[in-house]
């Protein structure tokens, strides 16, 4: 579905001469990109409006991306399954902040093991995007410093009494943590696939 709609119109940005020939599957892979972006943007809305969560929705995306962006973790193989991780992701958001109310030990249980590992393991990378290690170095400054400055954000939050903020950061630090945590055992199970094979 993506790669149709991105190759169509970065060939016609090549036939109407805005894109040189050699230049096209640069553009072709930041179309696709843009588009599942938008797609993941458009469902999060709808989902958020659905559920009168979108605020926290909105609060748990943003964190979740500056935070993504450098820690790591698992990475779909296909735009398709990206998108269905996203969806699949945003819907469990949904239900933790609809359902699920914890006492404050327990966020803050919470918020001191999805910290820890995240500080631990940052960055996990993938197959789909390895990194060097000039990123790696990069990366893991970048996340820790995001993780420590979102940990002490929500810490703060959570004791002035701003809870609803303050969980949205908080089960956004949990799914990056288990993301991470599925990347590092479905990279442990390739690797012994690889090995017996």
């Amino acid at each position: 579905m993506f790669g149709r709609v991105s190759e169509k119109i970065s060939d016609n940005m090549v036939k109407s001469g805005l894109v040189r020939d050699e230049d096209r599957e640069l553009y072709l892979f930041g179309i696709q990109q843009g588009l599942i972006l938008l797609l993941n943007i458009g469902t999060t809305i709808v989902m958020g409006l659905l559920s009168g969560t979108l605020l926290e929705l909105a609060i748990f995306t943003i964190a979740l991306i500056a935070l993504r962006s450098y820690s790591g973790g698992y990475h779909a193989e296909t735009p398709q399954r990206c998108y269905i991780v996203s969806s699949l992701v945003t819907a469990v958001a949904v239900f933790l902040f609809k359902y699920i109310v914890l006492n404050k030990l327990k966020y803050i249980i919470l918020l001191v093991l999805s910290g820890a590992v995240i500080v631990i393991f940052s960055p996990v990378d993938s197959e789909n995007n390895p990194l060097d290690e000039l990123e790696k170095k990069i990366y893991r400054k970048r996340a820790v410093i995001i993780c420590t400055a979102e940990v002490i954000f929500s810490a703060v939050l959570l004791y002035a009494g701003l809870e609803k903020i303050a969980v949205c950061i908080i089960w956004n630090l949990t799914a990056v943590s288990l993301l991470m945590i599925m990347a590092k055992i479905t990279g442990f199970f390739k690797q012994l696939n690889v090995s017996n094979g």
